[in-house]
């Protein structure tokens, strides 16, 4: 997905987080079919101007739900600056074991997210 694409599927009203776990997704399978860090496609990762999340809340993170469940801005307390650092370092493997971090970390804070809003609709409910 690029980032047009990704643009136009956030004004369609497609949800950022499940825009960000694809995102990883992406990463991760070009990661594991290439053979030096020259061939990844730098248009998979591209800081905030490539992450749906940033997109959506681009105001110091207010409302990311990865802030605020790490409780730090930036994604600081993520494998997304180990993905960083691997990459100016030129570390393949270091890059792929941050990026299938990462959307294991993403894909986790998804069903927390998921958890919660059930309890919320369900005490609606009552």
């Amino acid at each position: 997905m690029n980032r047009e694409e990704m643009l136009k599927r956030l004004k369609a009203g497609e949800d950022p987080f499940d825009l960000s776990i694809e995102k990883w997704k992406d990463i991760v399978d070009c990661l594991e079919k290439i053979h030096s860090v020259k061939e990844f496609d730098s248009e998979l990762e591209q800081s905030e101007e490539k992450c749906p999340l940033c997109i959506a809340f681009p105001e110091d993170c207010g409302g990311c739900p990865i802030c605020e469940e790490t409780g730090v801005p930036d994604c600081l307390n993520t494998p997304y600056y180990d993905f960083r650092n691997a990459k100016r370092e030129g570390d393949l493997p270091a890059m792929l074991n941050a990026a299938n971090q990462m959307l294991v970390l993403l894909k986790l804070l998804n069903k927390l997210r998921n958890c919660k809003n059930d309890k919320s609709k369900s005490k609606n409910k009552s």
